[in-house]
């Protein structure tokens, strides 16, 4: 069942969920292994696909119930899983490659980044925050807590959130970033074997060129001829930059998350304001540079209105966090990554923003009910109307700065 709350003039949405079907023998083996380490003596296992509503693409995933009984009494267990697709069509980027990454920054690297932060004392409200993930996970599956359990949700991927949730997403964007330059200081040899070995992902061949050129065409249909011929004109430069800025070794300083957007950020809400807030999803995860992700932020999940109102603010308030969170660790920023740097890049760079739009908004805004599937060898792009706003907002301000 699907439900959409109301919240300051957006929406959260609750996954879809279906009774269990064709549930993976692997992972099945992996929750009766966590069961028994979980000291289980006797259980039942409930389990559901879930319905991701566009918001995942490269897994199927699975809500698990536990309810049994161990030698101190009653107990239960909920999990939220994520299995690997299968198959080989997806030619941009190794699937296995991703899900082992993602195994990396949930089993080794979120502990570090806990260690380093109890260390230097830092306030927990003011903490990088990852959620639990079960050592049982193996490079087909990742078996993680289901927090919704707890009452976490996300907002719906084609709404903009309010202000607030980007003010708090800036400050975990921030601290994400910080904590790559803290283990640069503090743990040196596992950032030099670990952190700076993270290549991005995606393979720039002519694949891409492939999908790119199949964004697009069911792009441009959402686009008034009067942008049309202006952005057809320029999609191919924008697309040979893309992967220039990806693979410019000299813009690269720290880890990326590479997919930070609003459906992939957890939030808890309360009394109308959001209480805790965790960003999940690290299977993009690489070592590259912080500006791309803030930009990758905002411009896949605001529109014109809002950047005109806030894009300076937030990026203000980025640098600000960044600033404070290295000082728990003794860290001054300007050695680490100055604020003239930092400006030089977002200003050279602030095309990316527009380069992610073309190839992010088509997967926001993919019809509810025919999302694209990346199992399959050929991919097909049915979009929602609504993208055209999104659209016409981002070519007229890249217009107006001189990019178009």
């Amino acid at each position: 069942m699907e439900m959409e709350l109301p919240i300051k003039n957006c929406q959260l949405r609750v996954l879809k969920t279906s009774m269990e079907a064709n549930f993976p023998v692997t992972l099945e083996q992996s929750v009766r292994r966590l069961c028994e380490k979980e000291g289980f003596i006797k259980y039942k296992i409930d389990k559901r696909s879930v319905s991701t509503d566009g918001g995942n693409y490269l897994g199927i995933l699975y809500e698990i119930d536990v309810k049994g009984r161990t030698k101190d009494g009653d107990k239960e267990l909920h999990l939220f899983a994520k299995h690997i697709i299968k198959g080989d069509s997806l030619k941009i980027l190794s699937v296995s490659n991703v899900y082992a990454t993602e195994i990396f920054a949930y089993k080794e690297l979120s502990k570090i980044f806990t260690e380093l932060q109890e260390e230097a004392n830092v306030p927990l409200e003011e903490r990088y925050k990852m959620i639990k993930v079960y050592e049982e996970s193996n490079p087909e599956a990742i078996i993680m807590e289901n927090i919704a359990k707890k009452g976490f949700t996300q907002y719906y991927r084609m709404e903009v959130p309010p202000l607030n949730f980007f003010e708090i997403s800036v400050k975990q964007l921030a601290r994400f970033h910080g904590l790559s330059f803290i283990l640069r200081e503090r743990r040196p040899i596992f950032f030099s074997e670990k952190i700076k070995t993270l290549k991005n992902p995606f393979i720039f061949d002519a694949n891409w060129i492939e999908m790119m050129t199949s964004l697009k065409e069911a792009s441009l249909n959402h686009v008034d001829e009067k942008f049309k011929d202006k952005l057809e004109e320029a999609y191919e430069s924008l697309l040979y930059k893309y992967s220039q800025y990806c693979d410019d070794e000299n813009l690269n300083v720290c880890l990326r998350h590479g997919d930070f957007r609003p459906c992939n950020i957890l939030i808890k809400i309360h009394d109308g304001d959001i209480q805790e807030l965790i960003p999940v999803d690290y299977q993009l995860l690489h070592y590259g540079c912080p500006v791309f992700d803030f930009l990758y932020f905002i411009f896949g999940g605001t529109d014109r209105e809002f950047r005109n109102k806030h894009l300076v603010y937030l990026k203000d308030l980025y640098y600000e966090t960044l600033t404070t969170f290295l000082q728990y660790f003794d860290l001054d920023v300007e050695k680490v990554y100055s604020r003239e740097e930092f400006e030089r890049v977002y200003k050279e760079k602030l095309d990316f923003g527009l380069m992610t739009t073309l190839i992010l908004l088509p997967f926001v805004f993919a019809s509810e009910n025919d999302v694209p599937d990346f199992s399959q060898s050929e991919m097909r792009f049915h979009i929602d109307d609504r993208i055209k706003e999104r659209f016409h907002g981002v070519i007229e301000e890249y217009m107006d700065w001189g990019f178009l």
